[in-house]
């Protein structure tokens, strides 16, 4: 993902021809819909083990929801168009448009509420996998229909950016919340056989299947909206089989591995600012732009990425030495940026 938007942001456009191009531009692809999937079965094996604090409305779910809706609004304070913010008022169309479009965190927070209303409501493990497959399939199938309709003239515009790419929304519900649903699905199949028989898990949950949905995609055809993401979910079940293969002569991975997984809300907000700029700072985009060869992008991209990997490191380290310390840094950051915004 780090990669992926630092090297689109840098990369000089004669080189955005010919067939490599044509793969990395496929599996950058990839790249959102396998973090789709896998924070849905995430949130899915986190349930799990707590099931009971998660059909009623305990404190555990209380957190949860305020933790989705900080996604929401950090996904529109990264496309705050103006400033202060009591300039939004005059803001024009274009900034407003900018402002109110999807994108992968508000699709994430979104989705995690859907995810817990259905845990709330259905209160079964098995009824909750099953609709879970069965919303991620109608999702799919519903796309085109929503997305030829005209929602702006019918919705207020927040809303409708949610339901079509119309608006700009990169990230709308349609159908890119389906890969967060499916997650959730796989996940609950994982918690009730996969752990404990992972080669199965990994042959029959994710091999065939991902094989069978990346020829369903292809046979399909026409660059329609299911057979893209038929063909994106099959090549993400593939990558995940062949993890799941390789964990199995695993025994433990090094720190830094879960340190960047547990921050990963960390690394996506403060890579994006720092790679397309925010209303706080001017990013690479605006200092370099699309000027770079390939060699020196590569460079940029790995500096990048070891950038945010020593941010997650030593954040979580902080977080779990001096927590004291670590609520300090929040509130102190949150002042700056909301002082920033006023």
């Amino acid at each position: 993902m780090v990669v992926g938007h630092t090297s689109s942001a840098l990369l000089a456009p004669q080189y955005h021809t010919g067939p490599w191009f044509d793969v990395w531009t496929f599996q950058r692809g990839l790249t959102s819909a396998l973090f789709l999937l896998l924070s849905g079965f995430a949130f899915s094996l986190a349930t799990t083990r707590h099931w009971p604090s998660h059909v009623r409305l305990s404190p555990v779910v209380w957190r949860r929801v305020r933790r989705f809706l900080l996604f929401i609004g950090l996904g529109y304070i990264l496309h705050f168009p103006v400033l202060p913010a009591s300039a939004l008022a005059g803001a024009t169309e274009t900034e407003w448009r900018a402002f109110l479009a999807v994108d992968v965190l508000q699709l994430i927070g979104v989705s995690l509420l859907a995810l817990q209303a259905l845990v709330f409501v259905l209160r079964s493990r098995q009824l909750f996998m099953v609709v879970n497959f069965a919303v991620a399939t109608a999702i799919v199938a519903a796309a085109p229909a929503f997305w030829r309709e005209e929602w702006g003239m019918v919705l207020p515009p927040a809303v409708a950016a949610y339901l079509s790419p119309a608006s700009g929304s990169q990230f709308p519900l349609f159908p890119w919340a389906a890969y967060v649903f499916w997650g959730a699905g796989a996940g609950q199949v994982y918690a009730r056989w996969g752990a404990a028989h992972l080669a199965y898990y990994e042959l029959w949950a994710m091999l065939l299947p991902g094989v069978a949905l990346m020829l369903a995609g292809v046979a399909i055809g026409g660059g329609s909206i299911a057979s893209d993401v038929a063909i994106r979910s099959g090549a993400c079940l593939l990558v995940l089989a062949a993890i799941a293969h390789a964990s199995r002569s695993l025994t433990q991975l090094p720190h830094v591995f879960g340190a960047v997984a547990q921050e990963s809300l960390v690394v996506y907000f403060v890579h994006l600012c720092l790679v397309y700029g925010s209303i706080w700072s001017p990013g690479l985009t605006q200092v370099l732009g699309n000027t770079l060869g390939l060699l020196p992008t590569i460079l940029a991209a790995c500096s990048v990425v070891a950038a945010m990997v020593a941010l997650a490191w030593q954040w979580n380290r902080l977080k779990h030495v001096h927590p004291v310390a670590a609520r300090w840094v929040v509130l102190a950051a949150g002042v700056v940026l909301v002082a920033r915004l006023i």
